[in-house]
């Protein structure tokens, strides 16, 4: 008499089902953290945009008597920012522009203004209402 293959390998339709389940659980509650993780590389590269554009105003003011220039525009124009993609906001459905950034820029300020006036910071709901980033005149950019 033939007895039952015993000694064959490989894994029962159950052994994988229970794997997969295991697999499919684990990757469930690993959504959150990654959705988290996603909002706050966004607000990074947000952060970021501001922190180059920045520097292209705070260049610009060196070179024209400590004066911020009248718009995000003059920086690009004179060539003071070298990619105009630093005026959209990744978090924000809306592509910026030079005539509709993503950014809100308080023309008229100097370097010898007060340092914590906000200099550049997001427009209301770049962030679905969960804050912004503001870049001070001290050039110090933080969440709000």
């Amino acid at each position: 008499m033939k007895r039952g293959r015993l000694n064959e390998k490989g894994f029962t339709l159950s052994e994988i089902l229970l794997v997969f389940a295991i697999a499919l659980l684990i990757g469930l509650s690993m959504l959150p953290f990654i959705q988290n993780t996603r909002k706050k590389l966004v607000r990074t590269q947000c952060a970021n945009n501001l922190s180059q554009i920045g520097l292209g105003l705070y260049i610009y003011a060196r070179e024209h008597d400590g004066k911020f220039p009248p718009t995000l525009k003059t920086l690009y124009d004179e060539q003071y920012l070298a990619d105009m993609t630093l005026l959209d906001c990744p978090a924000s459905k809306n592509i910026g522009t030079f005539d509709s950034p993503d950014y809100l820029y308080a023309a008229g300020l100097s370097v010898k203004d007060p340092s914590l006036y906000p200099l550049v910071e997001d427009k209301e709901g770049n962030h679905s209402g969960r804050g912004g980033n503001v870049m001070y005149i001290n050039g110090t950019v933080t969440w709000q």
